[in-house]
Protein backbone atom coordinates (compact mmCIF):
# COMPACT_ATOMS: atom_id res chain seq x y z
CA UNK A 1 0.00 0.00 0.00
CA UNK A 2 1.31 3.43 -0.94
CA UNK A 3 0.51 4.98 2.47
CA UNK A 4 0.97 1.93 4.67
CA UNK A 5 1.25 3.84 7.97
CA UNK A 6 -1.79 6.04 7.22
CA UNK A 7 -4.74 6.36 9.55
CA UNK A 8 -8.16 7.13 8.09
CA UNK A 9 -10.64 9.84 9.02
CA UNK A 10 -13.83 11.42 7.73
CA UNK A 11 -14.60 15.13 7.78
CA UNK A 12 -17.87 16.10 9.45
CA UNK A 13 -20.73 14.13 10.96
CA UNK A 14 -23.09 13.96 7.97
CA UNK A 15 -22.66 13.08 4.32
CA UNK A 16 -23.53 16.64 3.26
CA UNK A 17 -20.96 18.16 5.63
CA UNK A 18 -18.34 15.62 4.59
CA UNK A 19 -18.87 16.51 0.93
CA UNK A 20 -18.78 20.26 1.68
CA UNK A 21 -15.52 19.98 3.62
CA UNK A 22 -13.86 17.77 1.01
CA UNK A 23 -14.79 20.36 -1.63
CA UNK A 24 -13.19 23.10 0.50
CA UNK A 25 -10.00 21.04 0.80
CA UNK A 26 -9.95 20.36 -2.94
CA UNK A 27 -10.41 24.08 -3.69
CA UNK A 28 -7.47 24.97 -1.43
CA UNK A 29 -9.64 26.98 0.98
CA UNK A 30 -9.36 24.45 3.80
CA UNK A 31 -5.87 23.59 5.01
CA UNK A 32 -6.62 23.00 8.69
CA UNK A 33 -9.10 21.22 10.92
CA UNK A 34 -9.66 20.59 14.59
CA UNK A 35 -10.98 17.76 16.68
CA UNK A 36 -12.01 17.21 20.26
CA UNK A 37 -9.30 15.61 22.36
CA UNK A 38 -12.08 13.45 23.85
CA UNK A 39 -12.60 11.79 20.45
CA UNK A 40 -8.92 10.89 20.24
CA UNK A 41 -8.74 9.66 23.84
CA UNK A 42 -11.74 7.36 23.46
CA UNK A 43 -10.42 5.86 20.23
CA UNK A 44 -13.09 7.28 17.87
CA UNK A 45 -10.28 8.83 15.84
CA UNK A 46 -6.51 8.38 15.61
CA UNK A 47 -4.50 11.30 16.96
CA UNK A 48 -2.80 13.17 14.11
CA UNK A 49 0.99 13.06 14.04
CA UNK A 50 3.20 15.69 12.41
CA UNK A 51 4.75 14.22 9.28
CA UNK A 52 2.33 11.30 8.95
CA UNK A 53 0.22 10.98 5.81
CA UNK A 54 -3.39 9.99 6.49
CA UNK A 55 -6.36 9.18 4.25
CA UNK A 56 -9.50 11.29 4.33
CA UNK A 57 -12.51 9.21 3.35
CA UNK A 58 -15.67 9.92 1.41
CA UNK A 59 -18.82 9.31 3.46
CA UNK A 60 -19.11 5.84 1.88
CA UNK A 61 -15.65 4.90 3.22
CA UNK A 62 -13.72 5.10 -0.05
CA UNK A 63 -10.47 7.12 -0.11
CA UNK A 64 -10.86 10.79 -1.05
CA UNK A 65 -7.55 12.48 -0.24
CA UNK A 66 -4.14 11.75 1.22
CA UNK A 67 -3.13 14.53 3.61
CA UNK A 68 0.06 15.08 5.58
CA UNK A 69 -0.02 16.76 8.98
CA UNK A 70 2.40 19.69 9.09
CA UNK A 71 1.47 21.38 12.39
CA UNK A 72 -0.46 20.60 15.57
CA UNK A 73 -1.57 22.98 18.30
CA UNK A 74 -3.44 22.28 21.52
CA UNK A 75 -6.23 24.78 22.14
CA UNK A 76 -9.79 25.02 23.44
CA UNK A 77 -13.01 26.19 21.81
CA UNK A 78 -12.84 29.48 23.73
CA UNK A 79 -9.13 30.14 23.04
CA UNK A 80 -9.20 29.32 19.31
CA UNK A 81 -7.53 32.20 17.45
CA UNK A 82 -8.89 33.89 14.35
CA UNK A 83 -5.80 32.78 12.39
CA UNK A 84 -6.39 29.15 13.27
CA UNK A 85 -10.16 29.28 12.72
CA UNK A 86 -9.86 30.96 9.32
CA UNK A 87 -7.27 28.41 8.15
CA UNK A 88 -10.05 25.84 8.46
CA UNK A 89 -11.65 27.57 5.46
CA UNK A 90 -15.22 27.14 6.63
CA UNK A 91 -15.97 30.64 7.91
CA UNK A 92 -15.03 34.24 7.27
CA UNK A 93 -14.79 35.26 10.93
CA UNK A 94 -13.82 33.78 14.28
CA UNK A 95 -17.42 34.32 15.44
CA UNK A 96 -18.68 32.30 12.47
CA UNK A 97 -16.27 29.51 13.40
CA UNK A 98 -17.45 29.61 17.01
CA UNK A 99 -21.11 29.41 16.00
CA UNK A 100 -20.63 26.51 13.58
CA UNK A 101 -18.29 24.51 15.76
CA UNK A 102 -20.45 24.99 18.85
CA UNK A 103 -23.36 23.50 16.87
CA UNK A 104 -21.17 20.63 15.66
CA UNK A 105 -19.83 19.77 19.12
CA UNK A 106 -23.31 20.11 20.65
CA UNK A 107 -24.58 17.50 18.15
CA UNK A 108 -21.82 15.24 19.45
CA UNK A 109 -22.91 15.92 23.03
CA UNK A 110 -19.44 17.12 24.05
CA UNK A 111 -19.54 20.93 23.83
CA UNK A 112 -18.03 23.03 26.59
CA UNK A 113 -16.32 26.42 26.14
CA UNK A 114 -13.17 25.03 27.74
CA UNK A 115 -13.23 21.73 25.82
CA UNK A 116 -9.78 20.65 24.72
CA UNK A 117 -9.14 20.61 20.98
CA UNK A 118 -6.26 19.64 18.75
CA UNK A 119 -5.88 21.93 15.75
CA UNK A 120 -4.14 20.48 12.72
CA UNK A 121 -2.65 22.15 9.66
CA UNK A 122 -2.26 19.76 6.73
CA UNK A 123 -1.23 19.63 3.10
CA UNK A 124 -2.84 17.56 0.36
CA UNK A 125 -0.52 14.88 -0.97
CA UNK A 126 -2.87 13.12 -3.37
CA UNK A 127 -6.48 13.46 -4.56
CA UNK A 128 -8.09 10.08 -5.26
CA UNK A 129 -11.10 11.67 -6.96
CA UNK A 130 -14.79 11.97 -6.31
CA UNK A 131 -16.77 9.16 -4.66
CA UNK A 132 -17.78 6.36 -7.03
Amino acid sequence: MKFSDAETYTFGDTEALCNELLALVRSGAKRATCGAIADFEDGKEAMPVVGRTDISLHWDGTPALATRTVELRATTWETMTAEMALAEGEDETLQGWRTGHKRYFMRQGIFAPDMKLIWERFEVIEDFGEAP
